[in-house]
């Protein structure tokens, strides 16, 4: 899924490129207007840092694992984000922007390590989130390069907040070590597991960024940016229950439990992609 997401931005990049070329080439060195309002629309690869679900904040129920030493270890994929922006440049190198990005599904994939569960204890879980930015952008300086071609490298910074919801968060016991105790499989070989709450929050958020803009026409620009966000974290409902399903008998038992929420730290890097009109 990484290699997939920036495939596809990568791809639209291509397709906008040649279009692009005649107005890159005929473009001169300019100031960017002194002031005046701008809107934007782009694209992301955003790849998610590896994530740690572990317990959260007692709410007086049960704690899922317990332990500090007990955790669900693994990785978001990389998915595509879009964003729709307006802002209003108050300086040459000064503006600052409200902004609203949407992405798709994350999928989570990773294992958890309960005690005599096994070597190998898969988890899975599906996570979606929107944003919602204040951003301020400075750029550093105009550089020509070539016969009329410039680039406009900046720096941004932003606050504000995002939205999640974690969905369909599973963690499977295929292989336990006493294949015939508590953690067996059905009589049809079914795999014993656990289903954990959903959870829907929101986060304070801040963002960094760095990148530049190349002006393809008099008033527009196409920025490439890399951005580093800190969305907090995302985890399960406070005293959500927790499905327990077992075959330890011979049949299919299931049982419900409230849980204190798990949490995990959710951090991303994302390549961005931006067309901008200033008026």
């Amino acid at each position: 899924m990484r290699s997939s997401a920036f495939g596809v931005l990568f791809a639209a990049l291509l397709v906008l490129a040649p279009g692009a070329t005649p107005w890159l080439r005929a473009a001169h060195a300019q100031t960017p207007p002194p002031r005046g309002p701008y809107i934007s629309i782009g694209l992301a690869a955003l790849a998610a840092q590896g994530a740690r679900f572990a317990d959260g904040a007692d709410e007086g129920h049960a704690p899922l694992y317990g332990r500090p030493e007990l955790f669900t270890i693994g990785d978001f994929d990389t998915v595509l984000l879009s964003q729709a922006a307006a802002g209003y440049r108050f300086t040459p190198r000064l503006r600052f922007q409200v902004e609203f990005g949407m992405a798709r599904q994350f999928e989570f994939r990773g294992t958890a390590n309960y005690p005599r569960a096994g070597a190998v204890q898969p988890a899975a879980a599906d996570l979606r989130t929107r944003q919602l930015l204040a951003a301020g952008f400075y750029e550093v300086a105009v550089w020509s390069i070539g016969r009329g071609l410039q680039i406009e490298p900046y720096v941004g910074a932003g606050i504000g907040f995002t939205d999640y919801r974690l969905d369909n968060f599973v963690q499977r016991f295929p292989d336990p070590d006493d294949a015939a105790g508590y953690l067996r499989r059905g009589p049809a070989g079914e795999v014993p597991f656990t289903g954990l709450p959903s959870g829907r929050g929101r986060s304070a958020t801040g963002m960094v960024t760095v990148g530049v803009a190349v002006p393809m026409a008099d008033r527009v620009r196409f920025d490439v940016a890399y951005r580093y966000t800190d969305a907090g974290s995302v985890g399960t409902a406070a005293g959500g229950d927790i499905l327990i399903v077992r075959y330890h008998r011979g049949n299919r038992s299931e049982v419900e439990v409230p849980i204190n929420e798990t949490t995990a730290d959710f951090r991303t890097h994302g390549v961005l992609a931006t067309l901008r009109v200033e008026f």
